[in-house]
């Protein structure tokens, strides 16, 4: 079961049509986009986890059934693979990455240690929504890190590459 504080959480996540106490009902595009994804190699988990959805709130368990559900549906199939033809997500307007490229993002993404964070002691909760919220802002930190890292480096090499050779 929910918290009203987590209730309040997932409420607010734009992958989340709506939210009870014991249930969760995401929107269309999030089950495309996420069997699209799916279809081209990316982890459920790691999927849910970029949305909000930490398996550590919401159970990977969960998550399981959900792609388990969304899988066996033929018109969420279906429009998954159009949007995998050259589509874009609709999350972020690009086109749906490699698994290659996803395997780049997302490494060292395992080397962020959560096991310290200490479960809260009102109503039963599994974790504190607070240390959640961190952990997941740590993630996207360090890959905006990396990503920065990345433009750097294409820049210096552009720089390098247009400077004049000298006699």
């Amino acid at each position: 079961m929910f918290t009203a504080e987590e209730v309040a959480y997932l409420g607010n996540l734009p992958v989340v049509d709506t939210v009870t106490a014991t249930r969760i009902m995401y929107t269309e595009d999030f089950k495309i986009d996420c069997l699209s994804r799916y279809f081209a190699g990316e982890s459920p988990t790691v999927m849910f986890r970029r949305a909000g959805l930490d398996p550590t709130l919401i159970g990977a368990k969960r998550i399981e059934r959900c792609m388990a559900r969304w899988r066996q549906t033929p018109e969420l199939v279906d429009k998954a693979r159009r949007r995998m033809d050259g589509a874009t997500s609709v999350f972020d307007g690009k086109p749906l990455p490699s698994p290659d490229e996803l395997a780049g993002v997302f490494a060292g993404a395992d080397d962020l240690d959560i096991s310290d964070v200490k479960p809260s002691l009102s109503r039963g909760k599994r974790f504190d929504l607070r240390d959640l919220i961190i952990y997941q802002q740590a993630l996207h930190i360090r890959e905006l890190e990396r990503e920065l890292d990345r433009y750097r480096a294409a820049e210096a090499g552009f720089v390098t590459s247009a400077e004049p050779a000298q006699a």
